[in-house]
């Protein structure tokens, strides 16, 4: 069930934030003031931030499901000391930390 969840909540993040991105990008040309370029710079940025999260959650779900099935804490250490495992800490610290700006 929670893998599930998961995967649905990271889908979501990720297609959500990306029409966000592509509609936010698309219309800073268009901004007249300067406090609307900043206003949609600010979303474009955290849209970024919580891609990058929704990334985090997808990986996470398709690892889980996939290479570890039921079988985790046997590859715990070998999972925790991975460079798949550092690559997407990275995209989770980056983006929560893009969100908390």
């Amino acid at each position: 069930f929670l893998k599930v969840i998961s995967l649905v909540i990271g889908g979501l993040a990720v297609l959500a934030n990306l029409l966000i991105m592509m509609k936010n990008i698309s219309t800073l040309k268009r901004c007249t003031s300067s406090v609307a370029l900043i206003n949609k710079s600010l979303i474009t940025l955290i849209s970024v931030g919580d891609f990058l999260v929704g990334c985090y959650l997808l990986t996470i779900a398709m690892f889980d499901t996939a290479v570890f099935k039921k079988g985790y804490c046997r590859a715990q250490v070998e999972w925790m000391t991975s460079f798949q495992c550092s690559t997407i800490g990275v995209f989770s610290t980056i983006g929560s930390q893009i969100s908390l700006f």
